[in-house]
């Protein structure tokens, strides 16, 4: 979140087409899957996101990595998330071609009332300035706290340039923020603000081919992430109590991605990703289980 937010883009839709349906799990059904993004069907593409071909294969773009940039997507089809709903998602990531004056600024997964939504660019994450109902789960590369004394920023944001959070209401609130794998400095030593390089094990920005989990049981959320290099699995988000149904207002909502960059960039790649009605997920990253205690501003 590396300068303060611009002008929110005006949403965009794209065509309804056919969603992905098969077995993920015992009890569980993708509600849609995308392996890679040759195809986009199903989905809403807003502002700077596209597809492009990477060594991963067709990839999902959600910004380049150029200033001042913001992007989003969203599942066209509204998904079943009332109250006691359950869901989980696993999507891989990578962050690459960092430049600027830090690695910045990260994506949120975000569910939200409406599809097309995209907030403000720079510190905004794509997120804030979209849909009061809504909520994101921030995976952000930039230091924007005032401790940090880096650009734009403000009294949410925890001091780490490598943190998870909870953002509600289209505002960055960085609830239960925590730094990964313990580490809240990755960026470039010469930067602004000044970091530890963001090229080591457990940075998100470092290039690595990083794997989210995300459950939902109808009353508390859990948040893991595995970076290939660590080889083990950072619990973000631990059972946290919160009633997503009462946020959207809502029984029914849009899932997807928002990213963006500032005076700092990266290319923000989400490589593959699906979507399930319950909430368990297979396919989820073998090996040990690292967790932290939440950040202080």
């Amino acid at each position: 979140m590396s300068r303060k937010p611009l002008t929110a883009f005006t949403p965009a839709f794209a065509a309804i087409a056919c969603l992905l349906t098969y077995p993920v799990g015992a009890g569980a059904t993708a509600l849609f899957s995308y392996s890679s993004f040759s195809s986009t069907a199903g989905l809403t593409l807003v502002g700077n996101a596209a597809t492009t071909t990477t060594s991963d294969g067709a990839v999902m773009r959600l910004t380049p990595a150029t200033g001042s940039q913001a992007g989003a997507i969203y599942n066209t089809t509204a998904v079943p998330l009332g109250t006691n709903a359950t869901f989980s998602t696993q999507f891989q990531f990578r962050f690459t071609n960092p430049g600027g004056v830090d690695p910045a600024d990260g994506i949120t997964f975000v569910i939200a009332n409406s599809p097309g939504g995209l907030g403000a660019s720079g510190n905004g994450m794509g997120y804030a300035g979209s849909s009061a109902n809504s909520l994101a789960i921030e995976f952000d590369t930039y230091n924007n706290s005032i401790a940090a004394g880096g650009l734009g920023a403000f009294a949410a944001e925890p001091n780490s340039s490598n943190h998870v959070a909870i953002d509600i209401g289209g505002v960055l609130t960085n609830t239960a923020a925590n730094s990964v794998y313990g580490n809240a400095s990755c960026g470039f030593p010469t930067g602004d603000p000044g970091q530890n390089s963001y090229s080591v094990a457990g940075c998100m920005s470092n290039g690595d081919l990083w794997t989210v989990n995300i459950t939902y049981n109808g009353s508390s959320l859990t948040v893991t992430l595995t970076d290939p290099s660590e080889g083990t699995t950072y619990t973000a988000l631990n059972a946290y109590a919160i009633n997503i149904a009462s946020i959207l207002a809502t029984n029914t909502a849009y899932v997807g991605f928002t990213a963006s960059t500032g005076s700092g960039w990266e290319n923000q790649d989400i490589v593959n990703w699906t979507f399930a009605n319950t909430s368990t997920i297979s396919g989820t990253p073998s090996g040990g289980t690292v967790s932290a205690p939440a950040l202080s501003d």
